[in-house]
């Protein structure tokens, strides 16, 4: 249906966007919320004529893997881009008006990031023309590259596109491309996207790590890794001159660094620089090359920068109009506020209240933009805004088999642990009842260092309040997002204070009522499967049951597997973060204290898992075996790697797991019935 939508500075309030289903939120079936997006990307071309689409044809779980191009005024379909088997779209860009470029990836694990496989299309509105303008040798080498079976492969693959004028007559574009073969230099290629011919036009000095052009289209500034030894290095060309090593600006930064350059600014000269706060927090800041000096644009003691928000802008420099941060929910920092991107986020935040709103495509003449509308209990909302009549047209929904009227509201919460540290985390209530004394789940979230929990949809926080459980989720020390200072914090602390948050999280919602005593479980992912086993050993009688999925168990067998150890720099990282004492490591690894397990373990893994090795998982059911403890069959899945990709898989996943958390704190279970099932 489609439903025209006038913006105003106040509104009432909104009529729902789109029909769904009207199903209770128990209802709604597992593959509801894993199911790929229906609609994953829209982006208008620059002159308005036609829209392209990211769509999942098939719901296998590697993302969307068609691009269907519409004409804007009818929807009509006036051609298409199809992925290779296995691939999914990563990105696309209008290079002209009648030109779309399309980057691909693939999906190797559930919880890992999609990663580009290094093939860049090209492809006319109508479909015609298509060609593959990078990547075409690249099939074996980067399934050798994502199985982490070689490193040593030299093929050039497309990493990202710097420069793209979009003009009406535009042909040619500059990308950045990476070096399979490890540690050598990145550089940038210009590619003409009518016949594929590339020119190589700059070598970086840095080791996997980043590329920019200026207003131009002329590469004046590096970031990344020194080759040798794995430290950061930064480098800048006035337009004249030599380069000039910058690297002394980060100084001693987190393991994963973060600051560093973001771009240059519209003078060419100056140069946008992500840096640390006096808090440690990170801040956005006008670095001037010349003489090191910043001056701040952005700044907050208190929690980190989350990302920028660039200007409308074809033809002139792209600026930074604002930023955002997620202290709780998403908020909105305005660095320019009469640029007209900025008034029309701020109109179109009071058209959508509670919900975060994202403009993903604009034309040439900012007359017609695509919005992206998000929240906590939707999965997204596309319509097409017309700036000149203020009216947003309704387009597509992400998932549309999921009623955002059925989904529960996270809350923002915070509270102080034992040594008196703030820390911050959500609480998300099942619907309806007084929200007091609910069985809880603990959700971990994986990384852990450079990782957080925000405000968003989470199908799977949705999946379980939509069963009748309060789902908790906090922020302990370690966690990305409130400054270097927090962050380190959890260095070498895995089983020790990173334990004690948790803990204390659970305690927390029980003082408050939220939580009955008698009714938690503990779940997690990754880092988050490691601290649903070790938190129940540090905390015996805390927990009635841990489910651990694709967890870490063994901290010294993980020493030897970690897949970043392969380069200078992630043998620096892991040195920073775990370093090497195998009595400190056993100690707080749960396959060595199994004997202090009290409750029912569910282990769910994957046999092609290269981040966490799945030899984690089979040690700890020998080692649950040894100290004659009980546990639920585990759940093995051979072809799947860190997370499950396929829906099937996910399905069975949730299923068990839910089944699980209904025999030990089912929700509508008594006192009585729970003494039962143990």
């Amino acid at each position: 249906m489609t439903r025209i939508i006038a913006l105003s500075l106040v509104m009432a309030a909104l009529a729902p966007v789109c029909v769904r289903g009207d199903a209770s939120p128990s209802g709604i079936p597992v593959q509801a919320f894993f199911k790929d997006a229906a609609t994953s990307e829209v982006k208008i071309s620059p002159d308005g004529k036609y829209l392209a689409v990211a769509q999942a044809q098939d719901s296998d779980g590697l993302g969307s893997n068609l691009i269907a191009i519409l004409s804007t005024g009818d929807r009509k379909l006036k051609g298409g881009f199809s992925m290779q088997p296995g691939s999914s779209v990563n990105d696309f860009w209008w290079a002209n008006d009648e030109r779309l470029l399309v980057a691909s990836q693939v999906k190797v694990g559930g919880l890992d990031r999609p990663e580009l496989d290094g093939k860049l299309f090209a492809v006319n509105v109508d479909g015609s023309k298509s060609m593959v303008l990078m990547g075409t040798e690249l099939q074996t080498a980067t399934q050798e590259k994502f199985s982490h079976l070689q490193h040593n492969t030299e093929v050039r693959y497309f990493r990202e596109l710097l420069y793209n004028p979009a003009a009406p007559d535009s042909r040619t574009i500059l990308v950045s491309v990476f070096n399979m073969q490890d540690d050598q230099p990145d550089q940038a290629y210009s590619i003409d996207i009518y016949t594929g011919t590339t020119r190589l036009a700059a070598t970086s000095s840095a080791v996997d790590g980043n590329l920019f052009a200026d207003s131009k289209g002329q590469i004046r500034l590096v970031s990344g890794d020194n080759g040798r030894t794995g430290t950061p290095k930064v480098a800048y060309r006035p337009p004249s001159g030599d380069w000039k090593d910058l690297s002394n600006l980060i100084g001693k930064d987190t393991a994963y660094v973060l600051t560093g350059p973001a771009g240059f600014m519209p003078d060419d000269r100056h140069i946008y620089w992500y840096g640390r706060t006096a808090s440690s927090t990170l801040g956005l800041y006008q670095l001037d090359p010349d003489d090191s000096t910043k001056q701040p644009l952005f700044e907050d003691p208190g929690i980190d920068l989350e990302g920028t928000i660039l200007s409308f802008d074809y033809f002139r420099p792209e600026h930074v109009v604002a930023v955002e941060t997620v202290p709780g929910m998403p908020e909105l920092h305005v660095l320019d506020k009469d640029d007209p991107k900025v008034k029309l986020l701020a109109q179109l935040g009071q058209a959508f209240p509670g919900q975060h709103v994202q403009i993903t495509s604009n034309t040439r003449d900012d007359a017609l933009m695509v919005v992206l509308v998000t929240s906590d209990k939707n999965p997204g909302d596309y319509y097409l805004f017309n700036a000149k009549t203020s009216k947003a047209d309704y387009l597509f929904s992400a998932k549309p088999d999921v009623d955002p009227d059925s989904m529960a509201p996270m809350q923002a919460v915070s509270f102080t642990a034992r040594d008196g540290l703030l820390l911050h985390g959500y609480l998300t209530l099942p619907l309806g009842g007084a929200g007091k004394g609910l069985p809880l789940i603990l959700d971990v979230h994986g990384g852990p260092y450079g990782y957080r929990d925000e405000w968003g949809f989470d199908p799977e926080v949705q999946l379980f309040a939509s069963r009748g459980y309060a789902v908790l989720q906090v922020n302990y020390r370690g966690s990305g997002g409130y400054g270097l200072q927090f962050e380190s914090l959890g260095y070498h602390n895995w089983g020790t204070t990173m334990q004690d948050d948790l803990a204390d999280a659970v305690r927390w919602a029980v003082k408050q009522g939220y939580a009955d005593p008698k009714r938690v479980c503990i779940y997690g992912a990754s880092y988050g499967g490691y601290a649903a086993l070790q938190n129940p050993i540090r905390y015996p009688g805390l927990y009635q049951c841990a489910v651990g999925y694709v967890g870490l168990y063994d901290m010294t067998l993980q020493k030897e597997h970690e897949d970043v150890r392969h380069t200078a720099s992630g043998k620096r990282i892991y040195q920073e973060l775990f370093g090497d004492d195998a009595v400190a490591l056993k100690a707080i690894s749960p396959v060595y204290n199994a004997d202090k397990l009290d409750v029912p373990v569910f282990i769910i893994y994957g046999g092609a898992d290269k981040k966490v090795v799945p030899e984690n998982a089979k040690e700890m059911l020998a080692a649950l075996d040894k100290a004659g403890k009980k546990y639920e069959p585990p759940l093995y899945e051979p072809d799947e790697g860190h997370g499950f990709v396929t829906l099937p898989h996910q399905v069975e996943l949730y299923t068990r797991m839910l089944a699980f958390f209904d025999k030990y704190i089912g929700p509508d279970a008594t006192e009585s019935e729970l003494a039962m099932k143990h």
